[in-house]
């Protein structure tokens, strides 16, 4: 690390053996030689990331694919669950960052790398979310800000992944595929509530306790869901039930709520007095998403779901 907090990182016999590797075939000489450039650059930022903490997968990226890297000036690095950065060789009497048009789309943010005359060290300079033509690189945000931005979508990724883990995907239940945490029904009700409940036969059903994280006659409740399709049917029926748990009836104000994807309510039902449970029935197409939301007084639990 310099006093200009640049990164400096030897260019190594394994960095101009990969660079070499990477041109092998291609006639055109100019072409060729930009290949060993933007190879080096991403060898120096890849070693970068890696001595901070990143994990990346140049292994995936268009720029070790053959084809892509002859018919398209591409320098991209994947990093894991984060995104794909652009790593633009510069030279020492360089000002400009120079962005080929065929990197402005997919790109987390472009990294600026100066190659010394000798193409023994490269110096990673900084960095910039702009897809533009050029860039002045007196411009470019630090290599703290790039750290941090890059731990920024890394959280976010990692949140968004939660979430994805997180769905309920009921339209694999028909294919045996049960989500972990739904039971059969018959571990969560009584037989009298069974017998109530539910009269037909159905494909599958499974129920799954909820706490809403209240203390009212130590009531407990639990969400059942029955999914049913015709064979080669683009579309399922879809039964959603919230029952009390040790208990016949529910308290007054229970209220089962469901969303399409975007949040907006399609149905919604409210426990009355005395009633033994509440329910919407909808149907849905395969890969669609919704979500279930059930409140009593100032508790709330929402899932995600996708047929």
């Amino acid at each position: 690390m310099t006093n200009t907090l640049t990164f400096t990182v030897p260019l190594s016999f394994e960095a101009h053996s990969l660079a070499q590797k990477c041109r092998q075939g291609i006639s055109n000489q100019a072409k060729a030689e930009q290949v060993y450039l933007n190879t080096l650059a991403l060898y120096a930022v890849d070693n970068y990331l890696r001595c901070m903490g990143f994990k990346t997968d140049w292994e995936e990226s268009d720029s070790r694919d053959n084809v892509a890297m002859i018919i398209m000036d591409v320098a991209d690095l994947t990093v894991k669950n984060i995104g794909k950065l652009e790593c633009r060789p510069v030279f020492a009497d360089a000002d400009i960052l120079q962005i080929p048009p065929e990197v402005w789309e997919d790109r987390v943010g472009y990294v600026a790398v100066q190659l010394d005359s000798t193409l023994k060290s490269a110096n990673i300079l900084g960095f910039t979310r702009d897809a533009v033509a050029e860039f002045p690189l007196n411009k470019l945000q630090s290599l703290s800000d790039f750290l941090l931005y890059l731990s920024e979508l890394e959280v976010v990724e990692s949140r968004q992944e939660e979430k994805l883990s997180s769905i309920v995907k009921i339209g694999q239940w028909l294919e045996g595929l049960v989500d972990s945490g739904w039971e059969n029904i018959d571990k969560l009700l009584q037989p009298q509530q069974l017998g109530l409940a539910f009269k037909q036969e159905m494909s599958v059903t499974r129920g799954q306790a909820i706490d809403l994280g209240m203390q009212l006659d130590k009531l407990s409740l639990a969400l059942v869901v029955k999914i049913t399709s015709e064979p080669h049917s683009e579309e399922v029926d879809i039964l959603i039930q919230v029952h009390p748990m040790g208990e016949i009836t529910l308290p007054e104000g229970v209220k089962l709520i469901i969303s399409d994807e975007s949040g907006e309510t399609i149905l919604e039902a409210t426990s009355r007095d005395e009633d033994n449970w509440i329910q919407k029935e909808f149907s849905a197409e395969l890969r669609e998403k919704f979500k279930i939301t059930i409140t009593f007084g100032d508790s709330i639990l929402t899932k995600d779901f996708e047929v």
